[in-house]
């Protein structure tokens, strides 16, 4: 049985849109907490909101911050939802909204030529549709004669509901000029055959579902790193950038408003740009994306040592998905990476990233707050300083550590301990200043949990709790460790081994000479 607009009807269908979406309260908590991408929830809100009023934003913030992955899982998302919720007039390469059709038809009666003009803004598929299904033997309908409309008014909306609809199926499309230079050309000579299509005859063929124009003209898609675009490339896609209000298409003359999302990425200030594509770029609404606070970071590491313990052991590919079918299944559960340790190496990449890129609700519209986040930017870009430790870095260090700290013929596990870590790092060039201040803020969390949870609140306190540490007995040693690394709740056989695992790290640790 084939659909119409009076099946949607009678099913109370009166349109799916982006903005619908997502500015849904339930989608939006799904988005912002999916740990995909951990952190940056105010920032996540935002960018939700700008997608919202125009389909598209900018995210520009430092590298190795999940801003590509952002946008890919954020339009994964909505894709989903548009398939799930939405039908679209039948033969339209561009899925308008069948919702359109179903409103014409409620307003009709009311406003005749304000219905005719919501018609008349379809794309050239749908109008054709349309004529069609207006038109009888004697009478050839045109939507643009408005006269001729109104003669025939009291058939419209009976007629209208007859029109076929379909549901809507649609892509996310990644352009990435990094590594699929020629993608963005290929949508490009796309729209060309499209525009060749609606013109006349003509040999080209062209399918919605295996072409990278339909995404294109659907406008679900992610533009990373825009700032290595070819400014001709970027005038190319002005009729998605230029309108204040959503997405605009262009088709051989014919506007097209698109209900899609599209998200670029930058690591680079919008001052990279020639002074020519700043207008096109300016179009844009930008959020700052800044740097995930260390307790954000401290979940992130966790989950790369995870996913490069179950790689390591399990011998597979790092395929996500399937990481994650191990991980859940409890496969590695004689596995142990010490608390310390990882939240050590949180701490070394949080030291290395600029505070200006770490300032929590920036707004890109603060013109002080925006200058000092594009110098953040600069700086990290700068060889002359200490190296941006990003999470692609520490992702590389974490598989080496890994590796590295390999099963021994006495335990059944990968056990990773501080000295692994310190170890590891001593390979890249990281500055002494933040190990130091890295091992500092470690002392500190671990001293807290010494004090039952109670924080220093004078110099003298912290010098005779450091006093009391450096002459701690085995039995106090062994205490603290098992509540910092919660090993009560593991095999007393197994906690034991660990235990004597992580021993020279502790008593390194919190020994004076160290602070």
């Amino acid at each position: 049985m084939s659909l119409t607009v009076q099946t949607l009807l009678d099913d109370g269908y009166t349109g799916y849109s982006v903005r619908s979406i997502v500015t849904d309260s339930e989608f939006r908590d799904k988005v912002i907490n999916d740990k995909t991408v951990r952190g940056n929830k105010s920032i996540k809100e935002l960018v939700l909101d700008k997608i919202a009023v125009s389909g598209k934003v900018l995210l520009t913030g430092p590298t190795g911050e999940a801003k590509t992955l952002f946008a890919r899982l954020l339009i994964d998302y909505i894709t989903a939802k548009i398939n799930e919720k939405k039908y679209h007039i039948k033969g339209c390469f561009f899925n308008e909204d069948a919702g359109y059709i179903i409103h014409v038809i409620d307003n009709f009666a009311k406003n005749i030529f304000n219905s005719i003009d919501v018609l008349q803004s379809l794309c050239p598929y749908c109008r054709r549709n349309i004529e069609e299904i207006l038109s009888t033997k004697t009478n050839q309908v045109n939507l643009d004669n408005s006269s001729q409309m109104v003669k025939i008014a009291k058939q419209v909306p009976d007629k209208l509901a007859k029109l076929a609809v379909e549901k809507t199926i649609v892509r996310r499309t990644q352009i990435d000029p990094r590594n699929d230079p020629e993608s963005l050309y290929m949508l490009l000579a796309g729209v060309e055959n499209l525009e060749q299509l609606l013109g006349g005859e003509g040999q080209d063929t062209f399918s919605a579902q295996n072409h990278k124009v339909g995404t294109l003209s659907h406008g679900f898609m992610v533009v990373n790193e825009i700032q290595r675009l070819h400014l001709s490339l970027l005038e190319s896609l002005m009729g998605f950038l230029e309108d204040p209000q959503g997405i605009k298409y262009n088709l051989a003359g014919e506007t097209i408003y698109v209900d899609g999302a599209i998200i670029f990425t930058s690591n680079a200030p919008l001052t990279v740009f020639g002074e020519e594509s700043q207008p096109i770029i300016n179009r844009v609404p930008e959020v700052l994306w800044s740097a995930r606070d260390v307790d954000s970071r401290i979940e992130i590491v966790k989950d790369m040592f995870n996913d490069h313990i179950t790689v390591s052991k399990m011998n597979i590919t790092a395929n996500p998905t399937l990481i994650q079918m191990f991980e859940l299944s409890g496969s590695t559960d004689a596995d142990f990476v010490s608390r310390v340790a990882y939240e050590f190496i949180s701490h070394v990449a949080n030291e290395s990233i600029p505070k200006s890129l770490k300032m929590a609700g920036i707004r890109s519209e603060n013109r002080v707050a925006r200058s000092d986040f594009y110098a953040g930017l600069d700086e990290i870009h700068n060889p002359q300083r200490s190296p941006h430790i990003d999470l692609r870095t520490l992702n590389n260090a974490i598989g080496e550590i890994v590796i590295r700290s390999d099963t021994s013929e006495d335990y059944d596990g990968i056990i990773v301990t501080l000295n692994n870590v310190k170890d590891a790092l001593e390979i890249y060039d990281i500055s002494p200043t933040l190990i130091n201040n890295a091992l500092q803020a470690v002392k500190l969390t671990l001293r807290n949990v010494v004090r039952g949870g109670k924080t220093a609140v004078s110099v003298d306190e912290v010098t005779e709790e450091l006093d009391k540490l450096t002459s701690l007995s085995e039995k106090d040693l062994r205490k603290i460790v098992f509540e910092f690394e919660s090993l009560n709740r593991k095999e007393a056989k197994v906690a034991d081994y660990i235990f004597d695992q992580l021993k020279p790290s502790y008593e390194a640790l919190l020994q004076v000479s160290y602070m």
